[in-house]
């Protein structure tokens, strides 16, 4: 009986995982992920992985109907295919980073990267794009 537990216990995801480029779609608007710059993913509260082909795509996840969450991450546009939480980041928007939904909207490890545009910390950039 423990095996069938094991098994079964082994099948849920608890943290984030790799996207799939090319592969995954994203859980908001269906688009392939496909730009190794921009993605993101929402962890449940339950283990479940969600994600997303760019960080506007979770905002929006976020702002309307988005499961209950315990970790949000978005990839590093100054280190590709890498998430990281999204309070570890800066986030810019700017016309130089052209986002997969047209935000954008890029997170950096680096505030010195992050550049041309304001810095912005993850709640700011909440707002900023629920004001479009």
């Amino acid at each position: 009986m423990w095996i069938i537990t094991i098994v079964v216990g082994a099948g849920c995801s608890s943290g984030p995982e790799p996207i799939a480029f090319g592969q995954d779609q994203c859980a908001f608007c269906r688009m392939t992920i496909a730009e190794p710059t921009f993605g993101a993913e929402l962890v449940t509260d339950k283990g479940r992985v969600l994600k997303y082909d760019a960080a506007e795509c979770l905002i929006d996840h976020l702002a309307a109907d988005a499961p209950p969450h315990r970790q949000l991450l978005v990839i590093a546009y100054d280190d590709p295919r890498q998430l990281y939480p999204v309070d570890s980041l800066t986030f810019v928007i700017a016309p130089e980073y052209r986002s997969p939904m047209g935000a954008n909207l890029a997170a950096f490890r680096s505030a010195d990267k992050a550049k041309p545009g304001e810095a912005m910390r993850w709640e700011e950039v909440q707002i900023k794009l629920a004001e479009r």
